[in-house]
């Protein structure tokens, strides 16, 4: 007698836990990209829309995907894939907000540094961290929009770049109060500036700047700066992370430019939302740079604006520096069987 009740209240428990676990929401599980697989495939094969598939992962239609990369995977109680975006944002949050809070990482390197510029406002900048961060480093330099506060901004990039080297924050010259700037609308006034802050950052820290194959943030009036620059000293600047990309901003004697050096060009990453009055334009500087066979990358979000998005979307724009720094992965190597 004593048995059959234990087992019947071992049976109501069981039966109360897979009630419980059945009402709680399903969190979304991850799947490996294999070889040959496309989004399509990968929505159809889990029973979700290709929409939420899109969504969970912050990507686009067109967005390219390689093997070894891993998706999150909607429940079904998520059928537009909101709640796992929302969950892979505040993912990348918590990491950003962990490393700002590292004792470790503050103790490695110091906070936002100030450094005189000759002839110009002073430019702010970052140390590396992580291991190496003695060693010869690369430097990726953010230029901020018209309006903007490049030691504000330099602080919010600080959290996604310091891991992959040196930020170098250059101030435009145009003083419009308060700490913002801007770059007076012309491109060629801004390239000595950010010349000269990349010659005083390696004076000041020796064989740990790199001055070659370095990496150029750009957002709106800084785009046009960055774009002109990088398209001009490709040897420098080989790596370009594009936000607002506008035609524009190269006209005929870009272009040319582009022609001229598309060879030294190594990787473009473009992001520009969908809300944003310069999406149609940043497809034609797209299309430019693929005429030229240079691995571009592009990312449209369905919900941004002409705007920086540094605290919604840190994953994206981490994501885009990754592949600027390091490109694809190899392909996995094929086994030849032994005769």
């Amino acid at each position: 007698m004593v048995r059959r009740l234990a087992l019947a209240a071992a049976l109501g428990l069981w039966l109360t836990a897979g009630t419980a676990a059945s009402a709680a929401p399903a969190p979304p599980t991850t799947h490996q990209v294999e070889k040959g697989q496309h989004l399509g495939g990968i929505a159809k094969r889990y029973g979700i829309s290709l929409a939420a598939l899109l969504r969970a992962n912050g990507l686009q239609r067109k967005t390219p995907i390689r093997p070894g990369q891993r998706l999150l995977i909607p429940g079904k109680d998520d059928p537009d894939g909101e709640k796992a975006a929302a969950e892979r944002e505040a993912a990348a949050e918590r990491e950003a907000a962990a490393e700002r809070a590292s004792p470790a990482a503050r103790a490695a390197a110091p906070g936002i540094q100030s450094l005189p510029v000759a002839g110009s406002a002073p430019a702010y900048y970052f140390e590396p961290t992580g291991p190496g961060r003695a060693a010869l480093r690369p430097v990726i330099v953010y230029l901020h929009g018209r309006g903007g506060n490049p030691a504000a901004d330099c602080q919010r990039w600080s959290p996604i770049v310091r891991r992959l080297g040196w930020l170098l924050c250059p101030s435009g010259p145009e003083d419009r109060g308060g700490g913002a700037r801007g770059w007076n609308n012309t491109w060629y006034s801004g390239q000595p500036i950010v010349e000269r802050a990349l010659g005083a950052l390696r004076q000041r820290y020796g064989r740990r700047v790199q001055l070659q194959g370095n990496t150029l943030i750009g957002f709106s009036e800084g785009a046009y700066v960055a774009m002109n620059l990088g398209v001009r000293a490709p040897r420098v600047f080989n790596r370009w992370l594009i936000l607002a990309a506008d035609a524009d901003y190269w006209g005929g004697a870009g272009v040319l430019a582009l022609k001229e050096n598309r060879k030294s060009i190594k990787r473009v990453y473009l992001v520009t939302g969908e809300q944003d009055g310069v999406f149609e334009s940043t497809q034609q500087v797209r299309a430019w740079l693929e005429r030229e066979r240079i691995a571009t990358r592009v990312s449209l979000p369905h919900d941004l604006g002409h705007e920086l998005a540094l605290g919604t979307k840190p994953a994206m724009y981490r994501a885009a520096l990754e592949w600027l720094a390091n490109g694809d992965p190899p392909p996995p190597r094929r086994r030849t069987a032994k005769r």
